[in-house]
């Protein structure tokens, strides 16, 4: 007499523990990295002032930081000139640059140590009057000190075109 046997695959918990632990440890290390890079921007106005009236920037040696970071102020001074505002000389300035020139103070400060965070402050200030009118503050934390710089750039080039308008 012939006896017919069942084989039961049997799917133990074991085998598929082995290919989903790997693939939810990778998972969850792609998202952490996801999440620790982020970065942020503000600016603070001067009571009474009417930001929108400024036509014009001049630059000048209103700097200060690290040297080594002078590259990454400069990428912020064309971020500014990529504005509505017009760079002039103060040598062969419009006869109307009184009272609607600023004049930036760039401060850029990247953190090696204690998470790696960049940092950039632009005080503008009124070049007829030297009084401050307004603050533009970013920071940018990535995975590293150049993702850091990038992040810090793009917050503050999306808020100076917010506050300045995108040269056209």
């Amino acid at each position: 007499m012939f006896k017919i046997k069942t084989i039961i695959f049997d799917s133990s918990p074991m085998h598929s523990r082995i290919f989903i632990v790997p693939f939810l440890l990778m998972l969850s290390l792609l998202s952490m990295m996801f999440t620790s890079c982020s970065s942020s921007a503000k600016l603070v106005v001067s009571n009474g002032t009417n930001i929108s009236k400024y036509k014009y920037v001049s630059f000048g040696k209103e700097q200060t930081g690290d040297r080594e970071l002078d590259d990454v102020m400069l990428l912020v001074q064309n971020e500014i000139a990529n504005t509505k505002l017009q760079p002039i000389s103060l040598t062969y300035a419009p006869e109307d640059y009184l009272g609607y020139t600023l004049t930036p103070h760039i401060n850029v400060k990247s953190e090696k140590w204690d998470g790696g965070h960049t940092y950039i402050t632009i005080t503008f200030y009124d070049l007829y009057t030297d009084q401050s009118v307004a603050v533009v503050k970013s920071s940018g934390i990535g995975l590293s000190i150049s993702q850091d710089q990038k992040l810090a750039l793009g917050a503050i080039r999306k808020k100076l075109q917010t506050v300045f308008g995108k040269k056209e």
